[in-house]
């Protein structure tokens, strides 16, 4: 770091230094963190405080550990990218569109080609506003929901990252043009900025997704429940449809809301949207929960095990290799951990503070809902 690059830092510690009482300064990629417990006076005029570093360009956050108040400050570097906004609404609003088309049962060429025909004014094409309130009126339950369950995962993400005092991005939503993927979008994804500073931090934010998403996910699934019936299975046949699988959650749900499927037939998932978006909810949140590298399931074993965390992971890559002789896309999802996320989570900054039983209890609770939600075969026809 040059002279000129090290101005911004050397001015924020000068600020800063009053704060602590002692502080360490550990350098990362992306910035700087200040970090130590802090001052009489900055507890005395914490208000005030608070104030003027939401005025600062990095994040804050102040911790109780053992009983002494913690300050952490985060410094974005010289190089660090600014949120792009407009970024963020485009793909929000991209997304928005992909979703309705899907929740419509259009592909997007399909979508595009009744637009065309509205636009040239042909006659057997409907009218713009015919073609647009279809789109809402067809589309809009579907994309509400699932961007409800998916924008919550992600928003809780990034409120404890927030919270935590982590430089982190806004939720990225993914785009897919229908069928590929059929529900239009890939999701949403967020950057973490800024290095894991402990267990305890690791732990609630591992968790903050999977529980935003799942308070969507759980009601828009039972309301879809109510609303469905069965339908003969057909999966096999040309042109028939696919039968979707069931985890030990959704298999109890719809005994439970539904009754048990009369022999040839199944539960019509993609009948109702908030079923379809219910039931790619509760997957979505299976795969993020497996306990591998930097997944949500990898946060909270590595909060819970430490370093044993990648036992856990080498367990969970032997399941899902021993059930892809049933549904082969668990291999191809395998492939993906491996060279993207890595089986074994890096470690955190610092060691402490200690979890707590409920914290304990919480991140195991976590690891059970895994299996709750795990489908061993998403899809069963899948050629």
């Amino acid at each position: 770091m040059g002279a000129h690059d090290s101005e911004p830092r050397d001015r924020a510690e000068w600020m800063l230094r009053p704060l602590f009482r002692d502080y360490q300064v550990l350098e990362f990629k992306g910035g700087t963190i200040f970090r130590g417990p802090a001052s009489a006076y900055c507890q005395r005029h914490r208000q005030e405080v608070e104030e003027g570093l939401a005025r600062l360009p990095g994040a804050y956050c102040f911790e109780q550990w053992e009983g002494t108040t913690y300050l952490n400050y985060t410094l974005p570097g010289p190089g660090a990218k600014r949120v792009n906004h407009a970024l963020h609404v485009g793909l929000f609003a991209a997304t928005v569109f992909t979703t309705l088309v899907a929740g419509a049962d259009w592909r997007l060429d399909q979508f595009l080609s009744e637009l065309g025909g509205s636009l040239a004014g042909l006659a057997e094409s409907m009218s713009l506003g015919e073609l647009f309130t279809l789109l809402l009126t067809k589309g809009g339950p579907f994309s509400v929901a699932i961007l409800l369950i998916f924008g919550a995962h992600e928003f809780g993400h990034y409120a404890m990252a927030r919270r935590y005092g982590m430089l982190v991005t806004p939720p990225f939503f993914l785009p897919g043009p229908p069928p590929f993927p059929p529900f239009g979008t890939f999701g949403a994804i967020i950057k973490i900025r800024s290095p894991m500073m402990h267990r305890r931090a690791l732990l609630d934010i591992g968790l903050a997704g999977p529980v935003g998403g799942l308070l969507f996910a759980f009601p828009i699934l039972i309301y879809g429940l109510l609303h469905s019936s069965f339908e003969v299975i057909r999966y096999w046949e040309p042109g028939g449809t696919l039968r979707f699988g069931n985890s030990l959650l959704t298999w109890g749900l719809t005994r439970l809301l539904v009754g048990a499927p009369p022999p040839g037939y199944a539960l019509d998932w993609m009948g109702n949207p908030f079923v379809w978006a219910g039931w790619l909810g509760l997957l979505v949140t299976a795969l993020n929960l497996i306990p591998v590298g930097q997944l949500d399931g990898g946060h909270v074993a590595y909060a819970l095990l430490g370093r044993g965390q990648r036992l856990l992971a080498y367990f969970a890559f032997g399941v899902l290799l021993a059930l892809a002789l049933r549904f082969q896309p668990w291999v191809v999802w395998c492939v993906v951990m491996a060279l993207w996320m890595r089986p074994a989570h890096p470690p955190v900054v610092v060691d402490g503070p200690c979890l707590g039983l409920g914290r304990r209890v919480v991140g195991w609770a976590a690891m059970v809902l895994l299996v709750l939600v795990f489908m061993p075969a998403p899809v069963v026809g899948l050629e």
